[in-house]
């Protein structure tokens, strides 16, 4: 794998965790700490009852210099505890595997896989999806939180402690359902201010999933 390919890469990665414009004027309040509690623990119970997992998303990034965002859409597939398939669809095919500690993609066609366990970038944002999907990432030993509620469902603002991550994103928001607790929207925003949404639609949960939607 050349530089090019793999800064592409990178950038592929660093846009999964991530609708539509997010509705910035939404009235925010801030969750009160029995309230924060009470959302981590059914985040918690809603993610260990969840064994997979599929997504219908669409996909905004922006990037200051470009006069147009950059738009796509696709499916993602997750089986517990850690199998993710991020599959794009439009405006081009391409897909990601994240299974037995390797990082299988598909370029339209032409393929390639990366170790996990020699990357620690990759590792770490194969531990960061996996949770994001699932909502299972509230954990204070990882990020800096802060919590608010509004018309969406709950809000969680997470600046990353660990160096490698502080590297990708100053900031993850996470959007959960206000019903079932699952992860509805993520926003990634980078040192430089660029961000990538994602807003995701047409789950389903503990479905099978066949084996050979994760067959690279």
């Amino acid at each position: 794998m050349n530089y090019f390919q793999y800064k592409r890469m990178l950038r592929h990665l660093c846009v999964f965790f991530f609708s539509f414009v997010f509705i910035c004027y939404a009235q925010e309040t801030k969750l009160s700490q029995s309230e924060i509690e009470e959302l981590k623990s059914n985040v918690s119970a809603t993610a260990q009852k969840s064994k997979t997992i599929v997504n219908s998303f669409t996909q905004l990034k922006h990037i200051d210099f470009l006069s147009n965002d950059i738009e796509s859409s696709g499916d993602l597939y997750f089986k517990a505890p850690n199998i993710i398939k991020w599959s794009y669809t439009k405006p081009y095919d391409y897909s990601v595997i994240f299974k037995d500690k390797k990082l299988y993609i598909n370029d339209s066609g032409k393929k390639s896989d990366v170790n996990l366990a020699s990357n620690k970038v990759f590792k770490k944002l194969n531990d960061l999806i996996a949770k994001s999907v699932s909502g299972d990432m509230l954990d204070e030993n990882q990020f800096s939180m802060n919590f608010y509620k509004n018309t969406l469902g709950y809000i969680a603002k997470l600046s990353p402690n660990d160096p490698t991550l502080q590297k990708m994103f100053n900031q993850i928001i996470l959007t959960f359902d206000i019903e079932v607790f699952l992860v509805s929207q993520v926003k990634l925003v980078e040192s430089s201010g660029d961000y990538t949404l994602i807003n995701f639609k047409n789950k389903s949960v503990n479905q099978p999933i066949s084996d050979a939607v994760f067959a690279h």
